[in-house]
């Protein structure tokens, strides 16, 4: 379970940075949102495997 916490943080921090740099560079955007909704489906896929994470820790990550 530690592990599975420690990739969706790091998991989660890469769609946070993707969608700041897309905001910033918009022009971008059709090379690059791919990548970004690979990021998501990633995220939702790991916290199938965690079902009791909160709101705060699937927003922010988990206190590892």
């Amino acid at each position: 379970m530690q592990k599975l916490k420690q990739e969706y943080n790091k998991t989660l921090q890469r769609y946070y940075n993707g969608c700041k740099y897309l905001e910033e560079n918009r022009k971008e955007i059709d090379k690059y949102m791919p990548v970004l909704i690979e990021l998501r489906d990633k995220l939702v896929e790991i916290l199938k495997q965690i079902p009791s994470a909160t709101t705060e820790e699937i927003l922010n990550g988990f206190n590892i």
